[in-house]
């Protein structure tokens, strides 16, 4: 199961969890919490926030887009996120939000998720974010690499059935495919 990584929305999800912190964070704090927003999405709507890939790294599980933006990098999607969200600052390691993007591409639900995932670890230190998310099922120790978190191990981390991730796998292909037919049009 692929998604299409969105920058807006993705850029609105980071800034909800920046206001809730008082503007600016830890990025390792950050990365996690937007990785364990969407793998909570995930478990509920069989769907991610961002819409971004997941991948195992050296400090646990990342999305990858949102790590390279934090780096100054994906381009795709840096005019979405850059006038609202800053590179991670090389002192200080600091993600700022620099100005609102708005919420109007997150729904209620997603906002609460956002929300209590930063409730749940704001005061987490790196180590502790680390030690938790390597816990994670679905992370896989890859030393100084990286490799992809396909959704479908996401889904049965948090509990879904061979069953359950085959039909959420087929919905989401039939989605994709009646997309496509209507973009087409």
């Amino acid at each position: 199961m692929k998604f299409a990584f969105n920058p807006k929305k993705s850029a609105q999800a980071a800034a909800v969890l920046l206001q809730r912190n008082g503007g600016d964070m830890d990025k390792y704090l950050f990365i996690k919490m937007l990785y364990l927003a969407d793998r909570k999405a995930i478990e509920r709507w069989e769907e991610p926030i961002t819409g971004d890939s997941a991948a195992s790294m050296q400090h646990g599980p990342v999305l990858s887009n949102v790590y390279d933006l934090t780096k100054g990098d994906c381009p795709g999607g840096r005019t979405d996120w850059e006038p609202f969200i800053s590179d991670a600052d090389a002192q200080t390691n600091r993600i700022v939000l620099r100005a609102d993007p708005g919420v109007d591409e997150l729904s209620k639900a997603e906002i609460a998720i956002l929300e209590a995932v930063h409730a749940q670890f704001k005061d987490c230190t790196w180590k502790q974010m680390r030690e938790f998310t390597h816990t994670l099922p679905e992370y896989e120790n890859v030393g100084r690499g990286s490799k992809p978190i396909r959704t479908e191990s996401i889904l049965k981390a948090v509990g879904r059935t061979d069953e359950e991730v085959a039909d959420a796998a087929r919905g989401h292909w039939e989605i994709s495919v009646a997309d496509a037919l209507l973009t087409n049009r």
